[in-house]
């Protein structure tokens, strides 16, 4: 068949624009640009930092990152674009263990250790508060974290089975509101005869369905259960969290080898958690300060991982963590800011600082353990412990455009970045803080939020004694 030369000269000039037309369509759906920053990306094989740019997805996953600009035609003239103009990106960092709630309590039970420090909290304070009350705590909490630069977090939520009231559901709707990301935490109930696996379990499947109903579920990143099986006399309280785990597969973090006091009578009930088969890769250990290399060994076997908490470790003198020896056994660890009443601040800086200093001096090493290390720790590490290793924890294609964006001006001569962010670095130096690719905070200042007015309503709602100077 004869085509004449017209149609063929036509056919191969939209053979020639069909790609530009396609790439048009796909750039425009792109959500922001970064360029001319130095990146951090904390992806494995990539420890030295550049000069690049990275771009961001209409999904807010990072579509390309790479050194230099983005290329000719690669992204719409339509597209934002942030000219970082050489400040340092970072991912976010993740915190592996918190109570947001608690940051309406901070201060509190200043010269107390674990167990007189959660009587002042929970039985003198806490109690007294009303579902309402725990939303405007928990939003509190969570717009803290996000303004220290804490992108995603594991929430334990406050709970009581014993007082009646929506307290899951309000914390849910603060933490859903926020723009952080987060496991919520969930209290299952302590298990006995007026209480079964059954019971326990159909509630909690309840609260799950609810959840995938509400405004802000895209930021949900799981349901675990809080675990209290530490605190329970017996067995009973392990076996009743391993088979609710087993009947909705859900994880847990469970509070454990905290308490100095308490860590022999804690040691025996680890064979209660195997024999339950609680031991298992979606359980992290809250603190885990005290056990031993069997534990140890117990641990990496069956695939568990813990929180490493120093700031509230520090706080309520529960003891140093053996990180270097914890890593030497492959122990998976993700690094935590813990409540805002146990750490008093929800600053990854200041925990960077606290867990390395504090190892540093037990071993009197300063080679133990470097500040690149404790960093990946808190992003790269908590990513995996709270099981979102392939979608967050740094920055690379595919991945959310979780980040913060530091200003080093105020480091002086930098003679190693990771030893300025670690040991220079504080939360004044984070300018900006993004989720997803949407810019949450500028200049310490929340976008979203009317810090001051949710300050005023936690005074207002909660009762403590006035200060007289």
């Amino acid at each position: 068949m004869h085509v004449p030369f017209r149609l063929l000269r036509l056919g191969a000039w939209f053979a020639s624009v069909l790609p530009l037309l396609s790439l048009s369509v796909q750039a425009a759906d792109e959500k922001l640009v970064v360029r001319n920053a130095i990146l951090f990306t904390l992806a494995a094989g990539q420890e030295k930092p550049f000069r690049g740019h990275f771009v961001v997805g209409a999904d807010g996953t990072i579509t390309t990152l790479g050194p230099g600009e983005p290329a000719p035609g690669q992204v719409s003239s339509a597209t934002p674009v942030y000219d970082a103009g050489g400040r340092w990106i970072l991912p976010g960092f993740i915190s592996a263990h918190s109570h947001l709630w608690q940051s309406a309590y901070r201060g509190l039970a200043f010269n107390q250790t674990l167990m007189g420090w959660a009587e002042a909290v929970y039985q003198q304070n806490a109690i007294h508060a009303d579902p309402s009350s725990f939303y405007w705590f928990t939003l509190h909490g969570a717009l803290d974290h996000l303004r220290h630069g804490i992108t995603s977090v594991y929430n334990f939520n406050y709970s009581m089975q014993s007082r009646p009231g929506p307290f899951d559901e309000e914390q849910f709707r603060a933490e859903a509101s926020s723009g952080v990301r987060f496991v919520h935490g969930y209290g299952v109930g302590r298990f006995g005869p007026a209480w079964s696996d059954a019971q326990a379990t159909e509630r909690m499947r309840a609260f799950i369905s609810w959840t995938q109903t509400q405004p802000g579920r895209e930021r949900l990143l799981s349901v675990m259960i809080n675990g209290s099986a530490a605190f329970v006399p017996g067995a009973r309280q392990t076996q009743g969290e391993a088979a609710v785990m087993n009947a909705l597969g859900v994880g847990n973090q469970v509070h454990f080898m905290e308490s100095p006091p308490d860590k022999y009578e804690e040691r025996q009930r680890f064979r209660w958690f195997l024999d339950a088969g609680l031991v298992r890769k979606n359980v992290i250990f809250g603190h885990y300060v005290h056990t031993d290399p069997w534990m140890l060994a117990e641990t990496v076997r069956l695939g568990a991982s813990m929180s490493w908490n120093p700031l509230s470790n520090g706080r309520l003198a529960s003891g140093i963590v053996d990180i270097p020896a914890y890593l030497k056994a492959g122990v998976r660890i993700g690094m935590g800011v813990d409540g805002q009443a146990s750490a008093d601040r929800a600053d990854p800086f200041e925990n960077m600082r606290m867990g390395l200093y504090l190892v540093r001096a037990k071993y009197e090493d300063a080679t133990v353990l470097s500040p690149y290390d404790v960093l990946r720790l808190h992003t790269v590490g908590g990513a995996d412990v709270l099981g979102i290793a392939d979608r967050a924890g740094s920055l690379e294609k595919g991945k959310w455009a979780d980040f913060l964006v530091v200003d080093p001006t105020d480091f002086g001569p930098v003679f190693d970045p990771y030893a300025s962010l670690v040991f220079v670095g504080s939360t004044r130096d984070v300018e900006r803080v993004y989720v997803n690719g949407d810019l949450k905070v500028k200049g310490g200042q929340l976008i979203d939020h009317d810090f001051s007015q949710i300050r005023s309503e936690v005074a207002r709602r909660v009762k403590t004694p006035a200060f007289a100077p």
